[in-house]
């Protein structure tokens, strides 16, 4: 099989690729490395340093995949409140030109990494499942959201190709940007670790999610095209096991061997807990899920590989700031834009 995995040098996309190399088949990697390193692009795939809203037809008629796996997007979900156009660029307009671009060359398959955002606010205590209404609170959210719509009527409209849609979430491990001040808390908070800085939680730090160690995200992403009940299925992907952003911080602190210290900073609008329901995952893939690793677990094997690797080079919002109103104090001294102004 020949692949295409679009945002192959960042987190899950090259764990994505170099799972299915192990597996034999040939990957072409696409990134533009705004938020992922080459580093990252394992070794026997062939790599195209290139923006997904560029034109895609050459190099993807020139390759001919059978699938193509689009995880390219730039997934701030806290900052897209504040980069609204850049966000649905790099999102919606991205994946629409993928898309066609796979269509154009043949594709049979095509697998979407979407967002646990499309939910939005919970309505009860219960995990969202995949039949929950979505009604995303922020523009990251409604732009996967789209995504998955237009994924739709396009198959059903064109015929093809049949689509994987996942819903994956607060996923962490090896690989991950830790350098990034916008997304990835796990990440966020080793780097501070490594550091010697205090971890900076927002409000009190009793949000919860479900961290998920990126092994069986992984795995189940890349067997989505050889499984048939996975055809033209949407499906949450992620770890079962709560934990708030408070007891993170400290068993992040445990593992990276340094004292527990927190920058409290204002809370700010998001989801106070956020938790999906894995049946269905666990039906279509109960091999990969009975695999899965534990926070702690996952937590001790990531301390390891960063402690391994020197600290990147900061990564900042990669778009000027569109609405600075209701912009995290933090985020405004970093960015130089005082709260409220206009920009």
């Amino acid at each position: 099989m020949d692949a295409i995995v679009t945002g192959g040098a960042g987190f899950i996309g090259s764990h994505v690729a170099e799972i299915l190399l192990e597996q034999g088949h040939k990957v072409l990697v696409i990134d533009d490395l705004s938020g992922g390193f080459e580093a990252n692009v394992p070794s026997g795939a062939d790599f195209e340093k290139r923006s997904v809203l560029d034109p895609l037809d050459p190099i993807f008629q020139s390759y001919r995949p059978n699938v193509v796996y689009h995880l390219a997007a730039y997934a701030a979900e806290g900052l897209s409140h504040h980069i609204p156009v850049f966000n649905f660029m790099n999102n919606t307009v991205a994946t629409a030109n993928v898309l066609s671009a796979a269509y154009r060359a043949g594709a049979k398959h095509f697998v979407f990494t979407s967002s646990i955002a499309a939910y939005g606010h919970p309505h009860d205590a219960e995990p969202f499942d995949e039949m929950a209404a979505c009604e995303p609170c922020d523009p990251y959210g409604a732009a996967k959201l789209a995504c998955e719509n237009y994924i739709r009527s396009f198959e059903s409209y064109f015929g093809g190709p049949s689509f994987t849609i996942f819903r994956p979430h607060n996923v962490f491990g090896p690989c991950q940007n830790i350098s990034d001040p916008y997304r990835n808390v796990v990440g966020i908070f080793m780097s501070r670790a490594l550091q010697k800085k205090p971890m900076p939680v927002f409000g009190d730090g009793s949000q919860t999610r479900s961290f998920s160690y990126i092994t069986s995200v992984a795995r189940c992403i890349a067997e989505a095209s050889t499984t048939p009940a996975a055809r033209n299925a949407v499906i949450n992907v992620g770890g079962d096991e709560s934990m708030s952003v408070l007891v993170l911080a400290g068993e992040i602190a445990k593992v990276m061997g340094v004292p527990l210290d927190i920058r409290w900073l204002p809370s700010r609008k998001e989801v106070q807990s956020a938790h999906c329901n894995h049946d269905l995952a666990y039906r279509i893939f109960p091999r990969v899920y009975s695999e899965m690793v534990d926070i702690a677990t996952g937590l001790k094997l990531m301390a390891e590989f960063v402690r391994q690797r020197p600290i990147p080079p900061l990564t900042e919002c990669p778009s000027a700031i569109e609405i600075s109103d209701q912009l995290p104090p933090s985020w405004a001294e970093r960015l130089g834009n005082p709260v409220g102004s206009a920009v």
